[in-house]
């Protein structure tokens, strides 16, 4: 397979929502990840996200973005078929540069529990599950700001 491993842009987006749909264990939310959103994301964040060519084609991609402290992988995927080729491999490694190269010194992944392949993946590059935290999460609804 003849890849190129490049960052992701705007015009990638489209490409990467249908990718991500067909991949299982994806979760994608309407409220952020649709097309305005993730060129908000990709301008707020440049530089960490990539994709996986081979010729005209999307085969892989990684959403990466960084708070200032800490780094947050968000979807990392890899087309069914192409798989175990090393792709997801080459897509978080250039994601770990481009952290790097902005002093952030830790990174999180974002994983289905349920999802052993993410889990496998993310083991054999040295990233451990954490069990002494747990996420919570708060919905928020842009029109009950104040002001709104």
């Amino acid at each position: 397979m003849e890849r190129l491993i490049r960052p992701m842009q705007a015009r990638d987006i489209p490409a990467c929502l249908e990718l991500w749909r067909e991949v299982e264990g994806i979760v994608l939310r309407d409220e952020s990840d649709n097309a305005p959103a993730l060129e908000t994301f990709l301008a707020r964040t440049p530089d960490l996200s990539f994709v996986a060519e081979d010729g005209p084609h999307i085969i892989g991609s990684i959403l990466c973005g960084h708070d200032g402290r800490r780094a947050h992988v968000y979807h990392l995927a890899v087309r069914q078929g192409l798989r175990r080729a090393r792709c997801a491999t080459a897509l978080f490694n250039a994601s770990l540069e481009a952290i790097r190269a902005q002093g952030i010194t830790r990174c999180h992944a974002y994983v289905r529990a349920r999802n052993l392949t993410a889990l496998k993946f993310w083991s054999s590059v040295e990233a451990r599950l954490r069990r002494d935290i747990h996420v919570v999460t708060l919905q928020i609804d842009p029109s009950a700001l104040s002001g709104a």
